[in-house]
This record gives C-alpha cells, structure tokens and sequence, in this order.
C-alpha cells in the first residue's frame, strides 16, 4: 500500500503518525523503505517523518510538521490534551515518552544531538482556550550535554508575537523531580510537577500540567508574556538554518 501525505489538516492525521510510531522499533532500512512511501526522509516538502544520521550516533526517526511554520521542522514536543503524564523523571526526560499522535516529548539527548550537529532555530507555536493563537521563534537554539544538565546554551534572536518569555530561562539547567537544578530556594520542578529549564521558577513552562479550563493555574502550561492563563496546546519545532 502506497501512501500520500495530507496536509489539509492543521496537524499530520492519525495514520500518518501511528506509522512513526510503528517504525520506532524496526530496523532502519525497513523505516527508510516505508518513510520512501510516506513522502520523503528528510523533512522536506510534506514529509511527516526524517531519519537523521548525526556524527557519533546510531541514525535516529524524528517526527516532522510542515502545516504550521512550513517545511522542515522537526518536532520535539507536543501538548494538546493532556493525556501524558509530564511529570517525569530525569532518565524519561532524558531518553524522551510520549507519542506524536497525542502528546509527546522527543528527548533531551536527542535535542542535544540535533543542536549540537549544526545550527537550529526554534519555533514555538501557542493556542490558548479561547482559541487564540501565538508564535515564539528563536534563531540560533542549542542546549549542553546531560553532564552539563542540559543547560539552555543558546537562543539566538527572537520574533513573534508571544513575548519572548524563554530569555529569562537562559543559560539554566534542565531540572526534574528528582535533579533540582534551578536557582530557587525551593524545588521548581517538584513544586510546579514539570520538567522544564527552571530558574526561579519560569515566566515560560510548556511541561507543566494540562489544564481543562481557561482559569489562572500555577502548575499550567503558560507562556507569561502573553497572558497568565493557561494554554490548550503547544508545539516546539526545531530545524537547521541552513534549510
């Protein structure tokens, strides 16, 4: 069966994504084989997934979005529902959960390997419960090793008109529920139940908890620049500046 990629839709559908699913555990020229018949291998155009072969490493399958910023973007995290559980260990953190059908988080290992292999931007796309819509994008993203924490190296120059939000989080450490490394005299991952790149605590965290109403909540998913309430779904997107 051949298939053909939709892009009618403001997200990839179901089936394309449950076949990214399907690849995750097979052998890579069988993912090459069926990546061929769902559109590509690198992103491009409609893909809606990449195998990306990276410098000391095995090849990785990376989930791609084309509808909401254009070709290219590789993404890294989802929240639309609430149906995954955020509040992870470091280890899940690090080697990533989820599925790109629902809500999802690629890993931080793998994020490093990505940025760490040649420039990348960023871009952060917001929908609040009033159905409003918003965009954060950051031109040169780059986070450290797991022995650097996962430290927010880099984010180059922001545009968009969310706010830039994720400047008060520079250069801090990745912390989760069990490795406190935020500035705070409390513990900002226990106490708002998120992995996120803490200081004291955020004015930005996209793994807090999902919220089912639009009222002010401390442990929601937010973006503080743009307003205190919480959001209905986001997405981050990376992708190499010299596409």
């Amino acid at each position: 069966m051949a298939y053909s990629v939709k892009n009618d839709t403001h997200l990839a559908t179901q089936e394309y994504l449950q076949k990214i699913i399907e690849l995750k555990d097979k052998e890579l020229a069988e993912q090459s084989k069926v990546l061929r018949l769902l559109g590509g291998s690198d992103c491009q155009n409609n893909s809606i997934a990449s195998i990306l072969k990276l410098p000391h490493t095995d090849p990785i399958l990376v989930p791609c979005d084309s509808t909401i910023a254009g070709p290219g973007w590789i993404m890294i995290q989802r929240r639309v529902d609430g149906t995954e559980n955020f509040n992870r260990n470091w280890k899940e953190y690090k080697k990533g959960f989820g599925n790109p059908l629902h809500e999802y988080f690629i890993g931080l290992d793998y994020i490093y390997l990505i940025t760490q292999s040649q420039p990348h931007e960023l871009y952060i796309h917001m929908e609040d419960f009033n159905n409003e819509t918003r965009y954060a994008r950051y031109s040169n993203f780059l986070i450290g090793s797991e022995e650097e924490s996962y430290v927010l190296e880099k984010l180059g120059n922001y545009s968009g008109n969310a706010g830039d939000a994720l400047k008060y989080h520079l250069n801090m450490k990745f912390s989760t529920k069990d490795q406190d490394n935020d500035t705070s005299k409390g513990d900002c991952a226990k106490d708002y139940e998120s992995g996120w790149w803490f200081y004291n605590c955020y004015r930005c965290n996209l793994n807090g908890r999902y919220a089912l109403d639009v009222e002010q909540n401390d442990e929601s998913i937010s973006w503080d620049e743009w307003h205190l309430k919480p959001l209905k779904f986001t997405q981050m997107m990376i992708r190499a500046k010299s596409y």
